[in-house]
C-alpha cells in the first residue's frame, strides 16, 4: 500500500464531501457573500454537486489504486489526521441534514390575517 497515494485519495474524498456540504447547506450564505443572483446561486449549487461527485469518485479511484500498488519508499506519511478529518466530515453531513429537517417552524397565519401572494 502506498500511503501517500491513499492520503491523496482521502483528501480528494474530503474535498468532495466539503463541496457537497457547502452546496447543500450554505449556498445561500455563499451566494450573499459573492453577491450572486438567484441564477448564480443555482449554478453554484449545480457546480458544487458536480465538483463534489467528481472529487469523491476520483478520490475513491486513487485510494483503490494506492491500496493495490505495492509498498513504496515512503517515510513519515501519516494517514491518521486525514482519516479523522474525513470521518468528522462524514459525521457532520447527516447531523446537518437532521438539523435542516427539524429546524424552527415558520410562524403560522393568525386568524383574520390575509396572505399576499
Amino acid at each position: 500500500m502506498r500511503k501517500k497515494t491513499v492520503k491523496t485519495g482521502f483528501n480528494l474524498i474530503l474535498a468532495g464531501v466539503v463541496s457537497l456540504i457547502l452546496a447543500t447547506f450554505y449556498h445561500g450564505h455563499i451566494a450573499r457573500l459573492l453577491l450572486l443572483s438567484q441564477e448564480g446561486e443555482s449554478i453554484f449549487i449545480l457546480l458544487g454537486f458536480l465538483a463534489g461527485g467528481a472529487a469523491g469518485c476520483l478520490g475513491i479511484l486513487v485510494v483503490l489504486a494506492g491500496m493495490l500498488l505495492g509498498p513504496g519508499k515512503e517515510q513519515g506519511v501519516r494517514l491518521s489526521y486525514t482519516v479523522i478529518l474525513l470521518a468528522s466530515a462524514l459525521v457532520i453531513y447527516p447531523f446537518l441534514s437532521y438539523l435542516s429537517l427539524t429546524g424552527p417552524e415558520p410562524p403560522g397565519v393568525e386568524p383574520g390575517e390575509t396572505i399576499t401572494i
